[in-house]
């Protein structure tokens, strides 16, 4: 039936019809802006919770949706946690998320069936199809959106996101660029060992005095030049003093709001301190 619709078209269109007509039946997928991401309307989890959730019923142990199978999940024993499918759909950003010209979404995730080296969460991203419809694309466990803004309205996005991260008194936190299916870009990584069992490890990643140590990142925002953040952490005199004394566990910490000014493929730091390194999370 479609050949015979699209030899008529051709016929009455002539020598260009047919290319005509299937580009009239079969429309290119439209290139969307970039959007922020934002919580799920009501109309969008009836989309996408059953291309997801096979079996979906009312939720318990805090989250929104049991499910009695996850579709296209990529392991058989969904993570490994063996706590059930219980799973909340978070949040959502629609754009050219793996290329530029696309209309994909990626949803973010927490589920019961995720471990804590995923952060109990991912998300999941949708191609839509020429008829307009939804299709899973594929999940990545541990790359949850949440917490990030989005960096470029038009061609592929990219987000810059907060992240943090708690085990064994351990707590790291970080600021990333990230895009769907490629490893995070590192901006800046704190991390705080002193409720670990060395309380004194800062002090191992110090390797100038001019250096100080940041501890912890909080509060990412969107500010009139770029974006800001708060910054805990110990000055550079007062780390170099603390660790002499073996004390850096006790030592004074300082807030400041850093602001970052996107500049080219990285941000320009203001006030322009100097931070031990620290490997992000």
């Amino acid at each position: 039936m479609r050949r015979v619709i699209l030899l008529v078209l051709a016929v009455l269109l002539g020598g260009g019809g047919y290319l005509a007509a299937k580009a009239w039946l079969f429309p290119a997928p439209q290139a969307v802006a970039n959007q922020n991401l934002r919580p799920l309307t009501s109309a969008e989890q009836a989309v996408f919770l059953p291309l997801v959730c096979g079996g979906a019923s009312a939720g318990s142990d805090g989250y929104a949706h049991d499910c009695a199978s996850l579709p296209g999940y990529p392991s058989d024993d969904y993570g490994g946690a063996g706590l059930g499918l219980g799973i909340t759909l978070t949040s959502i950003t629609q754009g050219q998320l793996t290329g530029a010209g696309r209309d994909e979404a990626y949803v973010s995730y927490l589920g019961s069936f995720e471990p804590h080296v995923t952060n109990f969460g991912g998300g999941i991203l949708f191609t839509r199809g020429a008829a307009g419809g939804w299709a899973l694309a594929k999940w990545f466990p541990g790359a949850s959106l949440d917490g990030c803004l989005s960096l470029s309205p038009q061609g592929r996005a990219r987000f810059l996101c907060l992240k943090s991260y708690e085990g064994q008194g351990v707590a790291d936190t970080s600021l990333t660029v990230m895009q769907v299916g490629s490893a995070p870009r590192p901006v800046l990584a704190a991390t705080d060992l002193r409720a670990s069992l060395n309380a004194e490890a800062n002090c191992g990643q110090v390797n100038a005095p001019s250096q100080a140590v940041l501890l912890a990142l909080a509060g990412l925002r969107r500010t009139a030049v770029g974006f800001g953040v708060q910054a805990t952490y110990v000055a550079a005199g007062t780390a170099a003093t603390a660790c002499a004394a073996h004390a850096f566990a006790t030592a004074p910490t300082q807030t400041a709001t850093l602001t970052l000014t996107p500049d080219g493929d990285g941000f320009t730091l203001s006030p322009a301190l100097t931070f031990a390194p620290v490997a992000a999370p």
